[in-house]
């Protein structure tokens, strides 16, 4: 019995101990924050795959094109249903890194779902500064929508490229400054890194603990085992 105290308090105590260690792994970690804005061409070239500038803030100058307007239809932004502006931004030639002028989707705002806003933007070159964001795939528009738009179901760029001027980033840009009638979507946050260390040893503890409660199991199962009663003496008698 006391030894089965022993190690039921042992799996709580390293049980515990790795709690602990977990928790400190979060409250010790690295704030991370965004890198700061640099221009397009020095992360992706248009016609490149999705990669490493996913979620890279950058700059880039030109134009809105004058193409096919959608609207990303069935999202939620601040906890009320919502739709996306997405247009296409003609990148100039000079800014895309290649000498040719691209095609970039821009999520140019949102709007609440049942709300009706313009699609109407300022003619003439523009600055945007945003982030870059991974492609959608492509799904049916689970609702309509009353904006003068086409009604879509994800930012999928593979679906944009058949309405707009090409080539195409594979990359979506969320813009910060969005066209009027439009809300913004909320710029990117700092990350938390968890400290790796006090991470390992709280492993290290919930081993220790799987370690004691098997040799609790199979203490408990080898000695709560009883004998048959024909195994009491396995040593033969002697004739009388």
């Amino acid at each position: 019995m006391l030894a089965t105290v022993i190690m039921l308090a042992a799996i709580a105590v390293t049980g515990s101990l790795g709690w602990w260690q977990w928790t400190r792994a979060h409250e010790t970690g690295r704030t991370v924050y965004p890198e700061a804005a640099v221009p397009l061409a020095e992360v992706v070239s248009p016609g490149d795959p999705s990669g490493p500038e996913i979620g890279r803030q950058v700059i880039v100058d030109g134009e809105w094109a004058d193409a096919e307007v959608f609207v990303v239809t069935g999202r939620e932004v601040e906890g009320q249903d919502a739709q996306l502006l997405v247009r296409a931004f003609t990148v100039d030639a000079d800014a895309t890194g290649t000498g040719q002028a691209a095609t970039l989707a821009v999520i140019a705002g949102w709007a609440p779902a049942d709300a009706t806003p313009a699609v109407d933007v300022p003619e003439g070159p523009v600055t945007l500064e945003g982030y870059l964001r991974a492609s959608e795939a492509a799904v049916p528009a689970p609702t309509g929508s009353d904006v003068d738009a086409t009604a879509v179901g994800a930012a999928s760029t593979s679906g944009l490229a058949q309405s707009w001027e090409p080539p195409l980033y594979s990359a979506v840009l969320v813009s910060y400054d969005a066209v009027e009638g439009w809300s913004p979507l909320e710029p990117l946050e700092p990350t938390q890194e968890t400290n790796i260390r006090n991470a390992a040893y709280a492993i290290e503890w919930w081993i220790f603990g799987a370690f004691a409660a098997f040799v609790a199991v199979r203490w408990m199962r080898d000695n709560g085992r009883v004998r048959p009663d024909g195994d009491a003496d396995p040593r033969p008698q002697e004739d009388q």
